[in-house]
């Protein structure tokens, strides 16, 4: 949507005003206009890697770090590094950068958030692989900047040739950029600018700063997400962790795990989705005997006071949390609010429903 060209015209500015700018790694894509806003400016030459008999750039952090300069332009926070980089994502070098004292102008698509990645998921069908904590800009950013292009005007450019080459034109017209998915990509990414501000404003007024607990908590709420161990449990934690953030609350994950024979790979999988948004997760072990499941789950909300409960919908023949599992929990925790996201995969087709 623009966002490389806007941080080079802001870099253009401060460098004629005499600030000290590096571009330490922008993707051009070779675009004119881009290139063009690259002049003048002093970039540091990209480390060549060799990639399946191709050899590819990547940023040099070394030599970022010992230039030193008071600006350090870097795109594409969200990027995994090739092999034999320091870090395995850029969000990391950036995060040396700025602790080796100089400031780091940066980029982001909205689709690259953690949080976010079943939601964008829904509206454009592409799963997107390569994301950055939310924390990330909780923690480390001083200021972000929304760029909003309207759809039918990047669509435009698109047409003209400006964003792809000719012969990619129609099929990202007819694929990612279609004017409905953009219009709702655009919404997200506002909403979450505007989300993100008033996080912002919250922590100024005093606390801790938390990626999950807010600056001052709601009532002392508590939110507990169960992880069931089967698929669909990463859009469970998601959809917990936005939850949280709307409710101002702490939240934790809880996993009961099934001991079958992938039980070690989605539990490897759910360390992952926590520790990248930042959320404590409890194993619980598998509890024994008819109703163990439902008194070890409400024992252990009990023991931290939970006042939510977030679960996900029952998956095909082998439910995770069957609608009587819930029923039991629920019967034992009535002080206790309880939300059950949907299943997205079984959603009705076109032309079915109600009717």
């Amino acid at each position: 949507m623009g966002k490389t060209y806007a941080m080079l015209e802001d870099a253009q500015r401060a460098h004629r005003a005499g600030a000290d700018v590096v571009v330490g790694y922008v993707e051009p894509h070779a675009r004119p206009e881009t290139q063009a806003l690259l002049r003048g400016l002093e970039v540091v030459p990209p480390r060549q890697v060799a990639v399946g008999g191709a050899t590819l750039g990547e940023m040099d952090l070394d030599a970022v770090l010992a230039r030193r300069a008071r600006i350090v332009l870097v795109d594409e926070l969200a990027h995994t590094n090739l092999p034999g980089s320091p870090h395995t994502k850029r969000f990391e070098d950036v995060r040396a950068i700025l602790r080796a004292g100089s400031d780091v102008w940066a980029t982001l698509n909205v689709q690259h958030l953690e949080s976010l990645n079943d939601q964008v998921a829904a509206v454009t069908h592409v799963r997107q692989r390569e994301t950055l904590p939310d924390a990330f800009l909780s923690q480390e950013t001083d200021e972000i900047v929304a760029i909003d292009l309207p759809p039918e005007e990047l669509r435009e450019r698109i047409r003209q040739g400006k964003v792809y080459p000719r012969e990619r034109v129609e099929a990202a017209l007819e694929g990612f950029f279609r004017a409905e998915r953009l219009t709702a990509l655009r919404e997200i990414a506002l909403r979450e600018t505007a989300r993100l501000i008033e996080d912002r404003r919250v922590d100024s007024a005093g606390g801790p700063d938390s990626p999950v607990a807010p600056a001052v908590p709601s009532l002392g709420d508590r939110l507990l997400i169960l992880a069931a161990g089967w698929p669909g449990d990463e859009r469970v934690v998601r959809r917990g962790w936005r939850l949280a953030r709307s409710l101002q609350c702490e939240a934790e994950v809880l996993h009961v795990p099934h001991g079958d024979a992938h039980s070690a790979e989605r539990l490897a999988e759910l360390e992952r989705i926590c520790d990248t948004l930042r959320i404590p997760l409890r194993v619980l072990p598998a509890p024994a005997g008819r109703g163990g499941l439902e008194q070890a789950v409400a024992a252990h909300a009990r023991r931290s006071r939970v006042t939510h409960v977030l679960a996900g919908a029952a998956r095909g023949r082998r439910p995770p949390w069957r609608p009587s599992i819930l029923q039991a929990i629920m019967e034992r925790l009535p002080w206790v609010d309880f939300i059950v996201i949907g299943d997205p995969s079984r959603a009705p087709g076109e032309g079915e429903g109600d009717g």
